[in-house]
């Protein structure tokens, strides 16, 4: 996984060339989908707006929850960014 610890730009064009085929790709989607649903089943009031936005990004990409993820993540952590400090 040392990707990983690209930047984002070069983590997404790895991404768009990625060699994996649908098959390939079952194991982790299955694990993703664990975490989005332990996301959305969460039931704090407070976190309501962040499982909104899940949601939104799950509907944008369906049957591919690794994307709706990576999706999320990168939103999250540029409106994270973007705060004040």
């Amino acid at each position: 996984m040392p990707h990983l610890l690209l930047s984002t730009e070069t983590r997404t064009r790895h991404a768009a060339r990625s060699p994996e085929t649908p098959e390939d790709l079952e194991p982790l989607r299955r694990q993703v989908s664990a975490i989005i649903d332990a996301i959305l089943n969460d039931t704090k009031p407070d976190e309501a707006p962040v499982r909104e936005q899940l949601r939104h990004h799950v509907a944008d990409n369906p049957g591919e929850p690794e994307k709706a993820l990576l999706n999320h993540l990168l939103a999250i952590s540029t409106a994270v960014q973007d705060e004040p400090a």
